[in-house]
């Protein structure tokens, strides 16, 4: 069906197809170029794309002010639609649009903080209890370390009253004690035998570290005293550091080794594959055989390796079981001289000194926290106060106001400058050569020539326009025109699975009926339908996007589960009038109704398959392979069979023409065969997808018709929360007008009936949505839906409106 407004206007074409495109380059001279970019706007139904693969020209060196300011405006808008929900309209543009930008971001900055600030103060008696008891905490915590601070104070202050000179040499003993102590541990560490060569080389020179500081400490002690052999000390922390050293060696020795076995080891495992396929190629033996000897050296080298390095981690381990000893000695000797330098009165007035150092970093977190708390409290109280909030709330007002102000100015702005900033956008997409420009793109074959003549008209003939069909291994953008009514199901078909592409049907109207049908009969119920098509009807009138879309698609679903409540004979699980199909007392009857619901779709489903393989060119695979005419054959003829024998699994088999199908089955099967044949492949070569083609023309045909029991199994499911609902709230498995007033007049049964209700609707309701996706994902699309097409964007798509 094709409605024509103009020459130029767009041409709503209702077909299942995307329409069919040209591709077209429109040339000019430089000079030009606007007067191009204008026409393409002015025209509007192309799809505009950069000519990359077009040699001589490049990307335009262009000035676009107009764009800028309009993607910051509409940034700037969508900012402030965060706190003021209404749409901007304005009657006059914006004098200084940029100041306006500015003004916009630091009023929506106010509003955010005090929007911030009075949902806070909703909750501020429960905030300000929680904080004051982690003041309180903090305060104890700051306690204990001021109470530790004194003793420690006090322990150094009377050492150093006594003896001052003394209490920096404690210190150091103390440091040089701990470091000592943490190196005999790191050796110890080492030795363990899960540590591997690696990590004991990490282990190894951290020890060299701190020995290195051991040995820098024991030189500034040997400065202040002259008691003790300092000097043999130091001497043993060099020789303690040289074994360490020469340890270090050993391990990368071995770590080389080890590298050198791996690569051996896999030229071996190579060598024996290599060997292995010559015992089935006669022809390489003797070519083979020559290189023996070489492989027989490889081993012996390897062997030799490995041999070295078991002999290094001996060595290594006696070395660093050695270095233990030798740091062990030290500390010992250590021991002697901190008991003969200092008294014991001394080295805790050391240890006390180095807690103050540790405590006052403990305590800083401590106190910044504490102020922060402190801080928030204060904040806290204000928001407790109804006069502060009150002043707040009024503020607010006043700032959505301006915000409404300015955003009203920079939204006609915005609408002023579109058409210039679009146009820059089209300049930006036009190439430049040498003396001429080009624009590239996408133009429905029903327009094409209206834009070689519209873009003539423009230029004054001063344009060529050059019109292709697409190859086939060209993938032009799909030009989907959808009725108004099937436009919110584009949300399941475009947006969640997939654009269609140029050659296949899409699938949204046919879908705008099918999945509200499943969700209906699944969610049956007169009331709830109507509350599941008001929720939608609101979402479709009063949000925007995908929201919008979705509320669309609720509104079908909920008229025709409101549709199958009536046939159900139900109302918020109250039976009203005699049932036309009942989900409990005739479940056998509504089972069959969903297994045929679900022969037709996937009928349907193998019938725009065909369809699609036509368009395509593929005509064996729509006649021959599966999906194709001979599945569609043998598929309806197999559900004929079951039908007129009552579903009788033997009569059915028996059945002269459910066996007749076989014949179709045979020939889909034997396909993929035949056209690996007709491409040269030899019959073998289709032999693995002949055997899936038989699995998936039985066993999963089977599979995904029985699929759609689930139809008529949360159907069942839904009237037996009726049933519950029944016994809960009025004792009998059913709720009618006759009892229905002993539920109204008995609060704890109304309340447990809206409860039932509301559950109902919000769980089962999402379960039932999602398995009607399923099915028209996995059972339907998945036949015949590649979905891997891009959508056509006409020039004012081009930037976001």
């Amino acid at each position: 069906m094709l409605l024509k407004r103009s020459c130029l206007g767009p041409q709503v074409v209702l077909t299942l197809k995307p329409e069919g495109l040209l591709e077209f380059y429109a040339y000019t001279t430089k000079t030009g170029k606007n007067l191009l970019a204008s026409a393409l706007v002015e025209f509007d139904e192309i799809h505009l794309e950069l000519p990359l693969e077009l040699p001589g020209v490049s990307p335009p060196k262009a000035e676009t002010p107009n764009l800028r300011l309009y993607e910051e405006i509409v940034k700037a808008l969508e900012r402030a639609s965060s706190v003021q929900k209404r749409i901007f309209t304005g009657s006059s543009p914006s004098d200084n649009p940029e100041e306006d930008i500015k003004r916009l971001d630091e009023l929506v900055g106010k509003a955010i903080s005090l929007e911030k600030q009075i949902n806070l103060s909703k909750k501020a008696k429960k905030i300000v209890s929680e904080r004051k008891k982690r003041l309180s905490e903090v305060e104890s915590e700051l306690s204990d370390v001021e109470e530790k601070l004194r003793r420690y104070y006090a322990t150094a202050l009377e050492t150093v009253s006594k003896d001052p000179s003394k209490m920096k040499i404690a210190r150091l003993i103390v440091e040089a004690d701990s470091e000592i102590l943490r190196s005999l541990s790191l050796l110890n560490a080492s030795l363990d035998k899960s540590t591997s060569m690696d990590d004991m080389k990490i282990i190894l020179n951290n020890v060299i570290r701190t020995t290195d500081n051991i040995k820098g400490k024991l030189r500034k002690i040997s400065e202040s005293i002259a008691e003790g052999n300092l000097d043999l000390l130091i001497s043993k922390t060099e020789d303690i550091e040289n074994s360490l050293k020469d340890i270090i060696s050993s391990v990368g020795e071995y770590l080389t080794l080890s590298g050198k076995f791996s690569q051996l080891e896999s030229l071996e495992k190579m060598w024996e594959r290599i060997s292995d396929v010559s015992k089935r190629m006669p022809e390489i033996q003797l070519m083979i055989s020559e290189q023996v000897p070489t492989v027989r050296r490889i081993s012996q080298e390897k062997e030799e390796v490995a041999r070295r390095m078991n002999e290094l981690v001996d060595i290594i381990r006696t070395k660093v079981k050695s270095s233990v000893d030798q740091m062990d000695s030290l500390y010992r000797s250590f021991r002697e001289l901190r008991e003969c330098v200092v008294s014991v009165d001394v080295l805790i007035a050391g240890e006390a000194e180095k807690s103050i150092y540790e405590m006052l970093e403990k305590s800083q977190p401590l106190l910044a926290e504490r102020e922060k708390v402190e801080l928030e409290l204060s904040e806290l109280s204000k928001l407790m106060d109804k006069e502060h909030v009150d002043k707040l709330k009024k503020e607010l007002e006043n700032i959505k106001r301006e915000i409404s102000e300015v955003a009203s100015r920079l939204y006609k702005t915005k609408e002023v400058i579109r058409h210039k900033a679009v146009e820059e956008k089209v300049s930006l997409m036009i190439y430049e050569g040498s003396d001429i420009v080009v624009a590239h793109g996408w133009v429905p074959k029903s327009l094409a020539s209206s834009l070689k003549s519209h873009l003539e008209r423009s230029m004054g003939g001063l344009v060529a326009v050059e019109l292709e069909t697409p190859s086939r291994k060209e993938k032009p953008p799909s030009r989907v025109k959808l009725p108004k009514m099937a436009l919110p199901v584009s949300l399941l078909t475009h947006k969640l699975y997939g654009f269609p592409n140029i050659k296949e049907i899409d699938p949204t109207v046919i879908t705008s009926f099918l999945f509200p049908l499943m969700f209906g009969m699944m969610f049956g119920d007169m009331g709830h339908g109507a509350l599941v098509a008001i929720f939608g009807l609101f979402l479709l009138l009063k949000t925007k996007g995908s929201l919008r879309d979705l509320g669309g698609i609720l509104l079908y679903s909920g008229i025709f589960a409101t549709i199958f409540g009536y046939l159900y004979g139900a109302a918020f699980f109250v039976e009203l009038g005699t049932h036309v199909l009942s989900p409990i007392k005739e479940p056998t009857r509504l089972f069959g109704i969903a297994l045929l619901i679900g022969a037709f779709e996937i009928l349907l489903a193998f019938i725009i398959r065909t369809i699609n393989k036509i368009l395509s060119g593929d005509k064996f695979a729509a006649f021959m392979e599966y999906g194709g005419v001979l599945t569609i054959a043998m598929y309806s003829g197999a559900v004929y069979a079951a039908i007129r024998n009552g579903a009788d699994v033997m009569k059915t088999v028996s059945d002269p023409l459910f066996q007749a199908m076989v014949i179709p089955l045979l020939i889909t099967g034997v396909a993929p065969m035949l056209r690996s044949m007709m491409e040269g492949h030899g019959i073998l070569h289709g032999m693995p997808e002949m055997v899936s083609t038989f699995i998936e023309s039985t066993l999963a045909l089977f599979s995904n018709s029985l699929s759609f029991i689930r139809l008529a199994a949360f159907a069942v499911a839904h009237e037996t929360f009726g049933v519950l609902a029944g016994m809960f709230t009025v004792g009998s498995t059913s709720i009618t007008p006759e009892n229905l007033m002993h539920l109204l007049t008995n609060p704890i049964s109304l309340v447990t009936f809206i409860f039932i209700n509301i559950a109902v609707i919000g769980l089962e309701g999402l379960l039932s949505f999602i398995q009607a996706m399923r099915l028209t994902f996995y059972e339907f699309f998945t036949k015949f839906y590649s979905a891997n097409g891009r959508p056509f964007l006409r020039v004012r798509e081009l930037i976001s409106s």
